[in-house]
């Protein structure tokens, strides 16, 4: 209000807009502790951090006001909503049921009306996961293409060296309408995000892409896919009503299933465990596994303040980011063999997209409702749905698209998928269990639609 008094105009197209920032993120003066009770004490004691995020420093540039820091899971590690040092986070829908994560708290301020928009971070759905759950939107660009580094330019996130599955920073809101302020607003030409930060490339917002209204070519899959496990009768019922909606509107509409190109069993083991399920794949031979030894770290334990934030310098290995902890090739042949395939198949994938001629694709983000709070950790396999476009590194956005009805609720729902249509394996009994209890009481929980594009 000073500051509009006296200069007679906004700061920014933002301004006076109250919004929250992930604990991922650096706000100067509170502290970074990524769920771990002793680095949470550790920078109380410290006065918190001495740096802005280079995403902060968008925010404010364009007027708008971070009020909060907000929970995650601990170090990023999982789609639930809690961690040691601040607790759980709980769901506005329904307090028994989880935000998911891991930007939870982001899920939850937006959702309940805490924050009009938040800043999270997503290496597997961790901005996707939390807006389905929680009724709003949210988009993973790209990576690199939205922040994570300080002001004076070094990055908390994406070690160097690091080129397996990179994390990305993302805006939740209400609305897409709010999306699309926020990222124009970080993605304009002035933005600290284009002009600080030498690795987000210099790719300012394209109004006239958004303003285009030209018919579409969107290929959808309500089943099969990377869904797993097969979509719950709400989710299959609002992914129906999207597709019809999109047709009637004059898009054309097309059947495409990325996993008649690319089997998620023959991603790669070594970048599936980065995304917590390496025990799940195969070789590509099809055998089970090989054992990996040798150094799983990618920073020594002596990690100088060139590689390492001086802020965070004193902070667990474990703690420095996904990639921090993740299972390495042993040797130099291998780590070029584990990016090769995986670029061949990102080729693979972009030809059949290609050749088929689409702009979107349209899939389910999510393949029931938020589960209660305990369910998460029975239910890891089920984020395959969100980071398999983590893996591709394509950009991908979730709408609310529904709520369950009691109709819904007394549908059969076959959770094993089609062998015909899906490549995932079987739910065991204790996946099986936690999907049916998730399901159980559910009524009125949101669920969204996942919308993929070209990176």
């Amino acid at each position: 209000d000073q500051y509009l008094s006296e200069h007679g105009k906004p700061i920014g197209c933002l301004h006076g807009v109250p919004s929250t920032i992930k604990d991922h993120y650096a706000m100067k003066g509170l502290p970074v502790t990524m769920g771990l009770k002793t680095l949470k004490d550790r920078m109380e004691q410290s006065g918190g951090a001495r740096h802005d995020a280079v995403a902060v420093l968008a925010l404010r540039a364009a007027g708008a006001i971070p009020i909060a820091k907000t929970n995650m899971t601990q170090q990023g590690e999982t789609w639930g909503g809690g961690n040691p040092a601040y607790g759980d986070t709980l769901n506005p829908w329904n307090t028994l049921r989880t935000t998911g994560g891991s930007s939870s708290g982001e899920g939850g301020a937006v959702s309940g009306s805490a924050s009009v928009f938040g800043i999270g971070s997503d290496v597997g759905g961790s901005v996707r996961c939390p807006a389905s759950f929680c009724g709003v939107a949210g988009f993973k660009p790209t990576a690199q293409r939205f922040s994570f580094a300080w002001d004076d330019g070094r990055t908390i996130l994406n070690h160097p060296g690091d080129y397996g599955i990179l994390a990305t920073g993302g805006p939740l809101a209400r609305h897409v309408s709010d999306l699309v302020e926020v990222l124009r607003a970080c993605w304009s030409e002035t933005s600290p995000m284009l002009n600080v930060d030498t690795r987000t490339p210099f790719m300012p917002f394209k109004n006239d892409v958004l303003a285009s209204n030209r018919p579409l070519t969107i290929g959808y899959h309500v089943t099969g896919g990377f869904t797993h496990p097969a979509p719950c009768p709400t989710t299959v019922r609002c992914m129906d009503r999207i597709v019809e909606a999109l047709r009637s509107a004059g898009h054309k509409l097309v059947p495409f299933d990325p996993s008649d190109t690319v089997a998620w069993e023959d991603l790669h083991p070594v970048l599936l465990a980065q995304l917590g399920v390496g025990e799940q794949a195969k070789e590509p031979s099809g055998e089970e596994p090989k054992e990996r030894t040798g150094n799983y770290s990618s920073t020594s334990d002596d990690a100088s303040v060139d590689t390492i934030h001086p802020d965070l310098a004193s902070m667990p290995l474990a703690a420095q980011g996904p990639g921090a902890l993740m299972a390495l090739p042993t040797n130099m042949q291998e780590y070029h063999e584990v990016l090769a395939l995986r670029d061949r198949q990102r080729d693979q994938l972009n030809k059949a997209w290609k050749q088929a001629g689409l702009d979107v694709l349209l899939c389910p983000a999510w393949a029931f409702p938020a589960p209660p709070v305990e369910e998460v950790r029975n239910l890891a396999a089920a984020v395959w749905t969100t980071q398999a476009w983590n893996y591709f590194d394509m950009p991908a956005g979730v709408v609310p698209s529904g709520l369950v009805t009691a109709d819904d609720l007394d549908a059969d729902w076959a959770i094993d998928p089609d062998k015909e249509s899906d490549t995932t394996c079987e739910p065991d009994a204790t996946f099986r269990e936690a999907c049916i209890r998730s399901r159980m009481d559910a009524l009125g929980m949101p669920v969204a639609a996942q919308l993929i594009g070209q990176p």
